[in-house]
């Protein structure tokens, strides 16, 4: 396993559960309220369960003394992944998520699970009832890019793939901790040598800002009272806005991607909500932002192959037009710095401490109150992912999805916002910790609030 795939193993725990729901709402192409049988539903996804990340399971070496590997499981019985669950109203389907979401994953079979609910009603954004389907999977074993495969197999016009050759005997506990031991100087010597080259490529990155010429993320965070600690409660919301309207604000603001407009929002709704609680921001807000590095990075084989930016989103531009520029700006001198070689190197540093290292931290909170490697302030105030790309329409039976919405994991911060796109219906999903975050509902209103206030500037400022 890859030391980033590894990182999202060793510090799922209570406070981070390193696991995330996409979510597929399908309604029947003739347009009748007839919804797919849910038991039909359930075979549909069992038999299309072939792709390699969906048939295998972890194989952990004891107290994680070496890092853990992927076997094929020739035992799996797909079926026992996929649950069946009776018809929901919205809000129940909230709180059903936010329990998933929360909820701590089976080690012992692969990392996934399906859930179908025969009927919900009252979907925002969507007008009449609907089957949905929720796919659970630990980030260890996919990224956004690689669930994106695992949707096609769902529900895609040509569902592919096959298991893979990681070999499907699990060796016994003892021979498993005799490889550990075995192999715990060249483990050793691995995170040795992966520490040196990230002290390394941080003095670089240290020497190359004292005289940069180039833009910088934020350096430090404005703190709010969403930031943390985390606890481990979620809860779970969502705003939909219209594709089809936000491309044309897109094109009328001009020089701005989707991608900004989604921060620009968020920007305008966080600053709104905090100073509703009577804690404006003395200062900008920054959101952390996932860019892929496919094929770009040193374990091409690895799960998870993307870096994390840092953008300020620009909350103290009343303006929505100038913040949503001023974002724009932000994106494009995080994608400058990543060319800059001693930036890059941080970004590629392999290194992730021992796993046991992770328990003793967990067992330590546990005792003491002591905070788990991991549990520390962010550079940035919430989590913002980007708008993924649809190519072909999702189908399920005789019904074809109408919106993907879903969970994202919490990382040192209250908030987090994935984005799901079906047809026209853009979803700004909100995961939150209850305790930071109270009223999910006013927030995904002030999400709406915001961009209708984007929208309103972008079209009289075409007019004008």
């Amino acid at each position: 396993m890859s030391p980033q795939d590894a990182w999202f193993l060793y510090a799922d725990g209570p406070r981070f559960r390193h696991a995330y729901v996409s979510v597929y709402a399908f309604a029947p192409d003739d347009g009748s309220d007839r919804l797919p049988s849910p038991e039909e539903s359930a075979l549909w996804i069992a038999q299309r369960a072939n792709l390699p990340v969906l048939r295998r399971r972890l194989v952990r070496t004891p107290l994680d003394l070496a890092r853990p590997y992927w076997v094929e499981d020739p035992d799996t019985d797909v079926s026992a992944h996929v649950h069946v669950h009776d018809p929901m109203t919205w809000d129940g389907l909230r709180e059903f998520l936010a329990v998933l979401a929360s909820a701590p994953m089976d080690y012992t079979r692969p990392l996934w699970e399906a859930h179908v609910v025969a009927r919900v009603d009252a979907v925002p954004g969507v007008p009449r009832p609907v089957t949905v389907v929720a796919v659970k999977i630990h980030h260890c074993a996919a990224d956004g890019v690689a669930s994106g495969e695992v949707t096609r197999a769902f529900f895609g016009d040509d569902p592919t793939g096959t298991a893979d050759g990681h070999g499907g005997r699990t060796p016994g506990r003892g021979e498993l901790l005799v490889r550990a031991l075995a192999g715990a100087p060249r483990g050793v010597g691995r995170v040795v040598t992966a520490a040196r080259s990230a002290r390394s490529a941080r003095l670089a990155q240290v020497a190359a800002r004292e005289s940069a010429s180039y833009p910088l993320p934020p350096q430090r965070r404005t703190p709010t009272s969403l930031d943390g600690p985390v606890g481990p409660g979620r809860i779970f919301d969502v705003a939909t806005f219209s594709l089809a309207e936000m491309q044309e604000v897109k094109a009328r603001i001009g020089d701005v991607t989707i991608n900004d407009l989604i921060l620009t929002v968020v920007g305008g709704a966080l600053r709104a909500y905090l100073a509703e609680q009577g804690e404006t921001p003395d200062g900008s807000l920054a959101a952390s932002v996932p860019m892929t590095v496919r094929g770009a990075q040193p374990h091409s084989d690895s799960n998870n192959q993307f870096v994390m930016t840092v953008v300020d989103v620009n909350t103290e531009i009343a303006d929505p037009i100038a913040r949503a520029r001023a974002v724009h700006d932000a994106v494009l001198g995080e994608r400058r710095r990543m060319t800059v070689p001693a930036e890059a190197a941080v970004l590629a540093t392999d290194f992730v401490l021992p796993g046991w290292m992770f328990r003793v931290a967990r067992w330590l909170e546990q005792r003491r109150g002591v905070a788990p490697a991991g549990v520390v302030a962010r550079p940035f105030n919430t989590f913002v992912t980007s708008v993924p790309r649809r190519t072909t329409p999702l189908r399920l039976l005789d019904a074809t999805a109408v919106m993907a919405f879903g969970t994202s994991t919490l990382d040192g911060t209250g908030t987090s916002h994935s984005v799901g796109s079906t047809g026209d219906v853009l979803a700004l999903n909100i995961t939150a910790d209850p305790a930071l975050l109270r009223d999910s509902r006013r927030y995904a209103d002030l999400l709406r609030q915001s961009y209708a206030e984007l929208r309103d500037a972008a079209f009289a400022m075409a007019q004008g």
